[in-house]
């Protein structure tokens, strides 16, 4: 029998058999670990540790579960690179931190030969795209795998004076990377080599002038490299690999059919390009699209600045048919304003949204077989709240499942 008192203080521990953490990365240059507690409409968020680290612009988090990772990048120039170690009760400690060529803006990883892995970064800033081989095995010593650098000919104005990457993505079958690059009105496309883990640029996806794609993302069935567009499932049904991109300037969201072809570069095949809003038209020139996630039948596209619910800003549902993408004409709100990034957990029944100008996360609860954002469930400050004008507030999350 253990003693009365042993069993109160025992109880009066903080359990996470129930709770799902987040993270979130904050201009102010801390990483946020969070605690999401309970089920459906009976949920609670709160905030279980601020870690400074990363920087001093905190900009993007890669999770790896499976190694008890989170990666950082930080968007200040020069730039840094950080791996922090999950704990059991999901605090995180700074492992190592090491300078990159300019500030990063996304990360992704991928794998070679023999399990090796490598994470590859969007340098927005500087025009180029840096790969590393993970984990570092002395932060002391640690050389970039593969730098990219890129130029481009015709210079507009800010922000497309120069290339800039804002993205990189993995292909859902793990043999290439693509990365929307805003400065340059194309998406670039790497081809990866297996046994070096490098690099290989294939043909890019021409983009319309000005347009500025920023952010992308993959519907498909993960699995080995098809020969053509399309996979068969188990009962005989074919289902496309497709990319979806949204682009900054333009206010688009292009869809492509994904072409392989043995093991070379890919290609892709354009099958249409629409403003994703109610009468195909944003409501303000202020207005600009953000984020494109999926999740089951439905996309999702967050928006910054359009105002639509007393100020807040939306969230826009698309659904994936035969026949293409369509629009959901129901917005809802993004509890915040500049729904800079959101994640779909695995489950794909909630929604968590990182609004960068009011310093908010909130989520949201999703229906998975139809994609509809039901209630907003939970909402938490977190961080500072910038100030009008001022460069700061949240700039991502990540679910750690």
């Amino acid at each position: 029998m253990f003693p009365k008192a042993f069993l109160t203080l025992l109880l009066a521990l903080p359990t996470f058999s129930n709770a799902v953490t987040l993270y979130a990365s904050h201009y102010d240059g801390n990483v946020y670990a969070l605690s999401l507690k309970g089920k459906g409409d009976d949920v609670s968020l709160e905030l279980t540790q601020a870690l400074q680290t990363c920087g001093k612009s905190p900009s993007w988090l890669t999770a790896e579960p499976e190694q008890g990772l989170l990666w950082c990048s930080d968007e200040s120039s020069p730039g840094t690179l950080t791996s922090l170690q999950v704990g059991n009760s999901g605090m995180l400690k700074e492992l190592a931190r090491i300078n990159t060529p300019d500030g990063g803006t996304s990360s992704i990883i991928y794998s070679g030969n023999k399990g090796q892995k490598y994470l590859a970064v969007a340098h927005y800033g500087d025009g180029s795209i840096s790969t590393w081989a993970i984990p570092f095995a002395d932060k002391q010593d640690v050389q970039y795998h593969q730098i990219l650098k890129f130029t481009l000919d015709n210079h507009g104005k800010v922000p497309q004076d120069q290339p800039r990457p804002h993205q990189v993505l993995l292909d859902p079958t793990g043999s290439f990377l693509v990365s929307p690059d805003l400065g340059a009105d194309q998406v670039r496309v790497f081809l990866m080599d297996k046994g070096t883990g490098k690099l290989d640029a294939c043909s890019p996806i021409p983009y319309a002038k000005g347009s500025g794609p920023r952010f992308g993302t993959f519907t498909g069935r993960k699995g080995s490299a098809p020969a053509q567009s399309s996979l068969k499932e188990e009962n005989g049904h074919e289902e496309r690999i497709q990319l979806h991109t949204v682009e900054e300037l333009g206010n688009r969201l292009c869809s492509f059919d994904v072409l392989y072809v043995g093991n070379g570069c890919p290609t892709f095949k354009e099958l249409g390009c629409f403003i994703p809003y109610p009468g195909n038209e944003l409501p303000t020139n202020m207005a600009t699209l953000s984020e494109i996630q999926t999740n089951g039948p439905s996309l999702h596209v967050s928006v910054r600045k359009d105002g639509k619910f007393n100020g807040n800003d939306s969230l826009v549902t698309l659904t994936l048919g035969s026949e293409g993408v369509t629009m959901q004409e129901n917005l809802f709100s993004s509890g915040g304003t500049v729904p800079r990034a959101f994640a779909i957990n695995k489950d794909g029944d909630y929604i968590a949204v990182a609004n960068q100008d009011t310093s908010n996360i909130v989520i949201i609860k999703r229906e998975p077989h139809t994609g509809e954002l039901v209630k907003e469930v939970a909402s938490l400050q977190v961080g500072l709240v910038p100030e009008p004008g001022q460069w700061m507030g949240l700039s991502s999350i990540v679910w750690y499942e």
